[in-house]
C-alpha cells in the first residue's frame, strides 16, 4: 500500500512540474500588486504591429512550442529583424520577433515562472533591444515588444528592483503596447539601464 502511495505522489509531482512550465496566456489589461505597489499591465492590441497579439496562436514559426523553455530556446536563435527606412508598416519577420517577445512576457508574468528564467530572458532582451535602434533599423513594433518584455520582468521582480527602478517610468513601459506612440531610444535606454542594474545586482 505504501508503495502505491509513493508512486502516485511521484506522478503527481512530475505532473505539477510539467504544468508549471506549460505555456500560459494573459490577455487584456491586468492589475499587478507587488511590494505594496499596484501596476496596470496592458497585454492588449499592439498599435504599431496592427495586430491583436493576445489572439495570435502558436502556429507557423511557433509550431511545436509547448513550454516556456521552448520559447526561450527559440529566442536564443533569433536575430533582430532589419527594416530599411522609416516605413510605419511592420515586416513579417518583425511580427514574428515581436510575437515571441510578447509570448515570453506572458510567461514571465506567470507567478509560476522562476526568477532564473526571467533573468535569462531579460539578459537576451536587453542585448536585442540595443540592436533595434541601429541606423536604418526601424523596427517600431519590435522596439515596443522589447520594452514591454523588460518592464514585465522588472515589475514581477519588484522586490529586487524597487531600489533603482522609477515606478512611474516602469508603469509607462507596462502600458506601451496599446498606445499610439513610438518608443523613443532614450526611453528604451532607460529601461535597458534598469534591466542591467537588476542583472548586475542579482548575479549569483
Amino acid at each position: 500500500m505504501k508503495t502505491y502511495i509513493i508512486v502516485i505522489f511521484m506522478l503527481l509531482m512530475a505532473s505539477c512540474h510539467y504544468s508549471d512550465n506549460e505555456l500560459t496566456r494573459t490577455n487584456g489589461t491586468v492589475t499587478l500588486t507587488v511590494v505594496n505597489e499596484t501596476f496596470k499591465v496592458d497585454f492588449r492590441f499592439c498599435v504599431n504591429c496592427r495586430k491583436d497579439m493576445s489572439n495570435w496562436d502558436l502556429s507557423g514559426p511557433f509550431a511545436g512550442m509547448k513550454t516556456r523553455d521552448d520559447l526561450l530556446n527559440l529566442y536564443k536563435t533569433k536575430h533582430v529583424p532589419i527594416q530599411m527606412g522609416y516605413s510605419s508598416f511592420n515586416t513579417g519577420s518583425e511580427s514574428v520577433f515581436a510575437m515571441l517577445e510578447y509570448k515570453l512576457a506572458q510567461e514571465c508574468f506567470n507567478d509560476n515562472c522562476d526568477s532564473e528564467f526571467r533573468k535569462e530572458v531579460l539578459q537576451l532582451a536587453t542585448n536585442f533591444q540595443k540592436a533595434k535602434y541601429q541606423e536604418y533599423n526601424t523596427v517600431f513594433c519590435a522596439q515596443k515588444s522589447g520594452v514591454f518584455l523588460m518592464a514585465v520582468i522588472l515589475a514581477k521582480e519588484r522586490e529586487h528592483t524597487i531600489e533603482f527602478v522609477d515606478r512611474a517610468t516602469l508603469q509607462q513601459a507596462l502600458l506601451c503596447l496599446s498606445n499610439d506612440k513610438f518608443v523613443s531610444e532614450d526611453f528604451s535606454n532607460l529601461i535597458i539601464e534598469y534591466s542591467e542594474k537588476f542583472l548586475t545586482s542579482n548575479k549569483n
